[in-house]
């Protein structure tokens, strides 16, 4: 039987990756921390464990004995102010772990990184693995310390640790406790508010199939290789996202300003401020892994009805 650690297992990503190793019949140690949010594990079969993910020596001993390490913990923040707590979590934290992990001899280890360090092509094809990372003067500090992160954790997996990476999309599903800045969108819309959206378009995908992505990663996935998880047809501009939403809520699409204004605040926004495409081609994880396409649809409505149970919309909503 596997013996799985889980970093970031209370999370959106981090608790679907636990329940899809559950379903698979593994023992799971999930790593939480003091007085966080646990009911997206609420009656799981999980072992929980509270360490900090910044002590080398701590992490060791509670990786112990586990055969696969998923390292989806992450610190996300748009603040300024919190770029030097996101670069000691995301970059430091990531070294401390898979250090602790090569140190204890886990078999396996999955890095979640994002599809925010998948560079983009200037030729109007879609970004894949091979895509060299190209938006460091326009990235945010959180996709920046991602980068990082990633960086780290492919040159621990240099050093004998057996490393595989992967690269979700935009995750829509339950869970969604934040809620997630995607899962944020469908929120505004279903309020009447226009969503933020990145020009070049985003690549949605179900969390379940996310969260199925990683566990195939640590089952055949290739060591050192990286993994986009996405769906084929995900790539949505915004037109795309405000039909599909319209359809799975039935919701009239709200008001959209004027081209005119929209040209205007893209021409004067800050370069550091400029949305990015976040579009890609996902085949090789559908090929490789046989990464599951559930239909966005279907992901979009079980996210709707889970943030309507939830209490996350009014009646109206």
């Amino acid at each position: 039987m596997v013996r799985a650690f889980v970093t970031g297992a209370t999370g959106f990503v981090g608790s679907a990756v636990v329940r899809c190793l559950i379903q698979r019949g593994a023992l799971v140690r999930a790593l939480a921390r003091p007085g966080s949010d646990r009911r997206n594990l609420a009656g799981l079969a999980v072992e929980f464990i509270e360490v900090d993910l910044l002590d080398q020596s701590t992490m060791r001993a509670a990786l112990e004995g586990c055969d696969w390490l998923f390292h989806v913990a992450a610190m996300y923040s748009t603040r300024d102010e919190d770029s030097e707590k996101m670069y000691s979590v995301n970059v430091g934290g990531t070294k401390t772990v898979l250090s602790a992990a090569l140190q204890a001899g886990v078999k396996r280890v999955v890095h979640t990184s994002t599809i925010g360090t998948i560079g983009q092509p200037g030729d109007g094809t879609l970004a894949t693995e091979e895509t060299r990372y190209n938006l460091w003067d326009s990235a945010s500090h959180y996709a920046r310390s991602k980068y990082l992160g990633e960086v780290a954790a492919l040159d621990i997996g240099e050093q004998g640790l057996p490393v595989v990476v992967v690269h979700p999309c935009a995750p829509v599903g339950p869970g969604d406790l934040k809620p997630t800045s995607t899962g944020q969108r469908l929120l505004d819309y279903v309020k009447g508010k226009m969503p933020s959206f990145a020009s070049g378009g985003i690549n949605f995908v179900s969390v379940d199939d996310v969260a199925v992505g990683h566990v195939r990663a640590a089952e055949k996935g290739s060591v050192g290789q990286r993994y986009i998880l996405g769906h084929r047809e995900g790539n949505l501009t915004l037109d795309g996202f405000l039909e599909l939403m319209e359809q799975v809520s039935g919701v009239a699409r709200p008001r959209q300003a004027p081209r005119s204004i929209l040209s205007w605040l893209r021409r004067t926004a800050p370069p550091s401020h400029r949305p990015t495409a976040l579009t890609c081609d996902p085949s090789k994880a559908i090929r490789e892994l046989g990464l599951p396409q559930t239909p966005l649809a279907t992901a979009f409505a079980a996210a709707l009805a889970w943030f309507r149970a939830q209490g996350y919309l009014t009646k109206e909503g």
